[in-house]
């Protein structure tokens, strides 16, 4: 996917994210992250985008700490505080340059921007899903290429993970397939940390379903139903219990 594909999908889904977050309710508990509100959500995403903002911005080439960049006001609505950041946030992406050296979390030094241009537009994404759950809405990631490239982004942010001693692990290995379109990765938990291949193999478990499915259950977005499960069926109750975003 290009920038602005990206692009596109971010500005779709924070549509989704406001629609399904004013109909929840900013007082609901939000089901897929019980410690939040609809109304922390939002303020969560919102210091995202205006965070990403400032980075891409600048074209920083250190780490901004989000907390320096304000929240919203005490009487201030988080939802419309949201919009104006996904506004704006939006707009600097619109006119940045995807290859412009920015500092981001995963390599941990200036890289191109078009690193951000796929975390926003998974980021939206995952959080919508949330926001729907709040409002009882079921939720699909469209198209399913997009949901495949967040099936293989997330698994490649594992090795990075996997080192912070807070992040419990499963063991053994996984092998993971889309069948609505191109997608299959096989993640190996060992002692040394986490490996990922893109490619067909045999692991202790399979599980195979569309790339939306497979996409919100890696993220404990929704539960195994409907995936086909091949194997060592407890290392899927496993991957839910330990791998959480």
């Amino acid at each position: 996917m290009d920038a602005s594909e990206y692009l596109d999908r971010v500005l779709e889904n924070a549509g989704l994210f406001f629609i399904a977050a004013r109909r929840a309710g900013l007082d609901t508990t939000v089901p897929t992250c019980p410690e939040w509100t609809v109304s922390d959500l939002a303020v969560h995403q919102g210091r995202v985008f205006r965070w990403m903002g400032a980075l891409v911005e600048s074209q920083s080439q250190e780490f901004i700490h989000p907390k320096t960049l304000g929240d919203p006001e005490e009487d201030e609505d988080p939802l419309l505080w949201l919009k104006t950041n996904a506004e704006e946030a939006l707009e600097i992406l619109d006119h940045a340059d995807p290859d412009a050296l920015v500092w981001n979390w995963f390599d941990g030094r200036p890289a191109p921007a078009r690193f951000w241009y796929r975390r926003m537009a998974h980021e939206i994404v995952i959080h919508r899903a949330d926001a729907e759950a709040a409002a009882g809405l079921e939720s699909r990631v469209e198209p399913a290429e997009l949901a495949s490239d967040g099936i293989d982004e997330f698994l490649h942010f594992l090795p990075a993970r996997s080192k912070d001693p807070k992040f419990a692990t499963p063991s053994g290995s996984y092998h993971f397939h889309t069948t609505d379109v191109p997608g299959e990765w096989v993640v190996n938990f060992h002692a040394q940390g986490v490996a990922i291949r893109r490619e067909h193999a045999k692991a202790d478990v399979a599980v195979r379903g569309t790339a939306s499915d497979l996409e919100l259950f890696l993220y404990n977005r929704r539960g195994s139903d409907g995936l086909e499960v091949f194997g060592d069926e407890a290392m899927v109750a496993a991957w839910t219990e330990k791998i959480r975003f």
